[in-house]
């Protein structure tokens, strides 16, 4: 990931998209590439939107190969980051610790 921030800024990007409006990286990439330092490039963003068409997330929903909608929205997909964030935090401070 190009940077700590692209996550906060596609989720911002995907805030301003019409309900239903398809999209790709690309067109993500446009909006981010000058909020972002350093910029990410294609790669970036299609990995971020490929985590936040997850099931679990909901953020988008694939359409065709690296062509989204909207999905859930981004109060909805951050509270499900946090949540997975908590889960793999217990899981790797108790159970992979006394495993491996």
């Amino acid at each position: 990931m190009a940077s700590d921030h692209l996550l906060a800024a596609v989720l911002d990007v995907l805030a301003e998209v019409e309900p239903n409006q398809v999209f790709d990286g690309r067109d993500v990439l446009r909006a981010v590439r000058p909020a972002v330092d350093p910029a990410p490039d294609l790669g970036d963003v299609d990995d971020v939107l490929e985590l936040l068409a997850l099931p679990m997330l909901g953020g988008v929903v694939a359409v065709c190969d690296r062509v989204y909608r909207t999905g859930a929205a981004a109060e909805i997909v951050v509270t499900r980051l946090r949540r997975l964030a908590e889960v793999v935090r217990v899981v790797d401070d108790e159970e992979l610790t006394d495993r491996y």
